[in-house]
Formats: C-alpha cells, structure tokens, sequence
C-alpha cells in the first residue's frame, strides 16, 4: 500500500504544477532521453531439478522475495519513426542470509521501436529487442522431501524478444504539462525457453525550457521467464511498481 501511495502522490505533486499553454509537436529531429527506474519487485518461482523436483525459491530456499531494483535506461529517436533504446539492471541479488543462497540476476536489453503511426496524442508501434540476462543460483543446505541440495549454477542467455507498445497523450488544455498513458509487451517461445512481459505506466512531461523536459512516471510491470541449464530449469516471475524519472532532450 505504501508503495501505490508513494507513485501516486508522485503523480499528483507533478500535475500540481500549472503554467500557461504549452505547444506539444511530434519531433521530427534526433531527440534523447535517459533516467532511471526504481522497481519494487516480488520474486517468485522454482529451480526445477532433472528428476521434475521444484526447489521453491521462497518455500524451500528461503530468498528474499521483495527486492527494490535500479534499472537505468537511454533512448534515441531518429527521423521521428525511429527509436533505439538500451535497458540496463547491473545486478540485482535475492538472497538468504542464513544459509548464503541466493539468486542472483542481471538484464540489459538492447531495443528497437518503429514508431509506425503517430499524431499528437497517438502513438503506436512495434518493437524488437536483444537480450543478455545472466542468472547465477546458489543452492546451499536446502531439503527438499529427503534430499538436500548443494550446487552452484550459472547462465548468461542471449535472446530477442519481440513485441508492441501505444501511448496516448490526452489533451489537457491551459497547463503547460503532457500527461501520458503507456503500455508495452514483449515476448519470445523457442524450444525449452519462454519469456513474456509487459508493464503499464501513467506520467507526465514538464517542461524545464525549450531544449528539456522532465518526466516523472509510475506503473506496474510483471516479468516471466523461464529456460533449462545443465543442472536444474529455472523458472521465475518478478512483478511489483516502479516508479522512474529521466530527462528529454
């Protein structure tokens, strides 16, 4: 609860902030952005074993199951349709302090989006993305039944990821901010690997001069993946609110 109470006064603050009217246009030159996203995510899911026995990562391990993790994230838009963008989550670890197990991942993903209809309060697209997400697992004194297990597992995942993503900018007149409303799926199913998300976000943009503007946004966001090493199946949802602000130039 404190945590939707913390996003929406975010909001709030921000669409407190009235001036006069401001011009909002589609950009049609090379625009910049970058920030950084504070997300409140829950963890849950198993270590599958080659025998079908599933290790809980909260039942049985005992990980920390709600962790705040710090994405950092840049874009640049080129020829008003054209968008790269780089998602970074250096490393984030859930753990267990009483037997030193833990869980241990990093995401950065590399993307494109073809911004393929746009107005000035409509845009929709589609987006292709490439990943790179490392999960290192300790499993240490953990029994499950009448088997207790000890192993260390490592994998670094390359896979692309593709999707679509909206926004729509209502039009909110004698205010000089442009609150928004977003939304973003990804996905990706080949062989033993599976993945999908998508996140919701609401926000605005304040402008600071004529060259920035600052956003400030909140939303919910849920993660699935999963995929087989050699010595177990990891199997994983991370959902829960962020919150992020960045800059736009």
């Amino acid at each position: 609860m404190k945590k939707i109470i913390l996003t929406i006064s975010v909001f709030i603050l921000s669409a407190l902030i009235i001036e006069t009217g401001y011009a909002w246009e589609v950009p049609n030159c090379i625009r910049a952005n970058a920030g950084v996203r504070m997300w409140f995510s829950n963890i849950e899911g198993d270590l599958i074993q080659l025998d079908r026995t599933k290790i809980g990562l909260g039942e049985n391990m005992g990980l920390t199951k709600e962790k705040l993790v710090w994405e950092y994230f840049a874009s640049m838009r080129f020829d008003t349709v054209h968008v790269f963008r780089l998602r970074a989550e250096p490393s984030t670890v859930y753990g267990q302090s009483s037997t030193d197990s833990y869980l241990q991942i990093k995401d950065w993903r590399l993307g494109y989006d073809l911004d393929f209809y746009m107005t000035p309060q409509i845009l929709f697209g589609a987006n292709i993305n490439l990943v790179l997400a490392g999960y290192d697992t300790k499993v240490n004194q953990v029994v499950v039944g009448a088997t207790t297990y000890n192993y260390r597992s490592e994998a670094n995942k390359v896979f692309p990821t593709l999707g679509v993503h909206g926004t729509f900018y209502p039009i909110v007149e004698g205010i000089a901010l442009r609150p928004n409303l977003s939304g973003r799926v990804n996905w990706w199913n080949h062989s033993d690997f599976e993945t999908w998300e998508w996140e919701a976000l609401t926000g605005v943009d304040i402008p600071i001069n004529i060259y920035w503007t600052w956003n400030v946004s909140g939303g919910y966001r849920y993660d699935h993946i999963k995929f087989k090493r050699e010595i177990d199946t990891v199997d994983t949802n991370r959902s829960g609110f962020f919150i992020e602000t960045s800059l736009l130039f």
